[in-house]
């Protein structure tokens, strides 16, 4: 596997995210919620970047958390709008707050407020190659061990039909991975590997494995390189709807939860 080269800050990646969200949601009614809350959120993510941009970080969270901890309300105030837990969050004492930021960290949970809240953080990390505390599993990202919750197909010179690519969670790198390969079990058989698409998002492919039922959704960016897939992703949820009605589960979370 190899990593993509990545020349962003960690908060442009947020304000990026937060440009195309807005974006997509002014011309798309349907998916306008997800959308204008994934722009809120990617907007206070990006300030909580810039505060952590030349903090003394060390990549050891219960080090860290002193500089963390007093930037997280903004973006939990913003989750607390799709999120009931999240508004209960909100009036978490410090060592509670504490706790579940290490649970998350430690992987011991699958805590989507607490992802959010600890994005801003890892990306920081990575922008500034401070090597996180975490353990890091197959075929999770080879630099903070976040799960993958977004693939994406890119040209390159050297494939026709573009190099197939997993995004983090997390810290959003992305790496390259084999194309008949499953992310969660390591299926390589491709008669238990079926795509499906819809003709209503002609870019997008549910990746599913027929071994572990799970599946990543990619997004096709060889004719098209404007899309940023952990956004455009949010277009096409009715996709994602139908994968866990033909029993599928989605190995990450997308933005929005789904």
């Amino acid at each position: 596997m190899s990593r993509t080269a990545t020349q962003q800050s960690a908060a442009e990646i947020f304000e990026q995210r937060g440009a195309r969200a807005a974006l997509l949601a002014s011309r798309n009614e349907t998916s306008r919620d997800p959308l204008e809350f994934a722009a809120d959120l990617s907007r206070v993510q990006a300030a909580c970047c810039e505060r952590l941009r030349q903090a003394a970080l060390t990549g050891r969270l219960a080090d860290d958390l002193d500089l963390l901890l007093p930037l997280l309300d903004p973006m939990l105030r913003v989750i607390a709008t799709r999120s009931e837990q999240a508004e209960e969050h909100l009036d978490d004492d410090p060592q509670t707050r504490r706790t579940r930021l290490h649970v998350y960290w430690a992987g011991d949970a699958n805590d989507y407020d607490f992802r959010a809240l600890l994005q801003p953080y890892a990306s920081v990390l990575r922008s500034r190659t401070i090597t996180p505390d975490r353990v890091h599993k197959r075929g999770h990202c080879p630099f903070c061990g976040g799960a993958a919750w977004i693939g994406a197909r890119r040209q390159q010179p050297e494939a026709e039909s573009g190099f197939r690519f997993l995004q983090c969670s997390l810290c959003a790198l992305e790496w390259n991975i084999s194309r008949i390969h499953c992310p969660s079990c390591f299926e390589e058989d491709p008669y238990k590997l079926p795509q499906f698409q819809s003709d209503a998002h002609p870019n997008v492919r549910i990746e599913a494995c027929e071994t572990c039922r799970r599946y990543v959704k990619s997004i096709d960016l060889t004719q098209d390189a404007r899309p940023i897939p952990a956004v455009d992703d949010l277009l096409s949820l009715s996709m994602d709807l139908w994968a866990a009605e033909e029993g599928f589960s989605r190995i990450e979370p997308g933005i929005a939860g789904i």
